[in-house]
């Protein structure tokens, strides 16, 4: 698919999710949007393990009408845009999601993980502010600020994002080391 065909699918994609109200045929449209988008587009997908000087993750609550895995716990991040690096995108994503402004090079790999026609990449920093003031996207319904030992200990839904799954997976390896 050519980049400006990408952006349009993405433009009507986003302009639907934030019309949303509770209507389940625009619930059903917009998740079938998103799964045609998601199956033939090669993509690279990053987000962020926040972490502030308290010691504690920032998580957020994916929006019920989401159309991937509503509901469940989420990291800021997201697609990497066209002539964007990965720490750029994240730095965009995560201000766009949480209103949080991180420095791009302040961004550490933590890993990079290939699914079919998806990359996923994770970015780790630590913020200075115990209190930081969340402003949330349309995607997100809540956050929270959860220690290592509540994120491991925090039950994980049935048909779960896999890159949360391997997200919990790099921080029960990290914690036992």
């Amino acid at each position: 698919m050519h980049i400006h065909n990408k952006i349009y699918l993405r433009t009507i994609i986003y302009e639907l999710a934030t019309s949303l109200k509770s209507s389940p045929q625009l619930r059903k449209l917009n998740q079938a949007a998103f799964l045609y988008y998601n199956q033939n587009m090669f993509k690279v997908v990053s987000k962020a393990l926040i972490k502030n000087r308290g010691g504690k993750y920032l998580l957020l609550y994916r929006g019920d009408t989401h159309p991937n895995f509503p509901g469940h716990l989420d990291l800021p991040g997201g697609e990497v845009e066209a002539k964007e690096t990965p720490n750029i995108a994240t730095a965009r994503e995560i201000q766009e999601e949480t209103g949080i402004y991180v420095d791009p090079n302040s961004l550490n790999m933590l890993f990079t993980k290939q699914y079919k026609n998806t990359k996923h990449m994770l970015f780790g920093v630590t913020i200075d502010d115990i209190d930081t003031s969340i402003k949330l996207s349309w995607e997100h319904k809540d956050y929270n600020w959860m220690t290592l030992a509540e994120i491991l200990n925090a039950d994980t839904p049935v048909n779960v994002d896999p890159y949360y799954v391997d997200v919990i997976n790099y921080l029960a390896k990290v914690s036992a080391t």
